[in-house]
């Protein structure tokens, strides 16, 4: 079957949602692997320098929060960057 293509009035209207789209995909691929990092780093930092599982609990959560800090951060900027792009005259 063929499927009909779309007009050009709905093919520029998509390319900033497609934009809009692959940076939120990119966003929150980034921050989970950040979290993902960052409580690895802090959990292997907890088992060197800690005896106590709840210390070991605590450094992990923070080394998790520090990474999707990261990801937030650099979302935030990805986004601006996106309107910044799509608002110039």
């Amino acid at each position: 079957t063929c499927t009909p293509k779309p007009s050009m009035s709905a093919t520029s209207k998509s390319v900033p949602e497609l934009r809009v789209a692959e940076t939120w995909d990119s966003c929150i691929e980034n921050t989970i692997r950040k979290l993902a990092y960052g409580a690895l780093g802090g959990g292997l930092l907890a088992f060197i320098l800690f005896r106590t599982p709840s210390a070991r609990s605590a450094v992990a959560g923070i080394g998790g929060g520090v990474g999707v800090g990261m990801g937030y951060t650099d979302c935030k900027h990805d986004f601006e960057k996106l309107d910044q792009e799509q608002n110039k005259p």
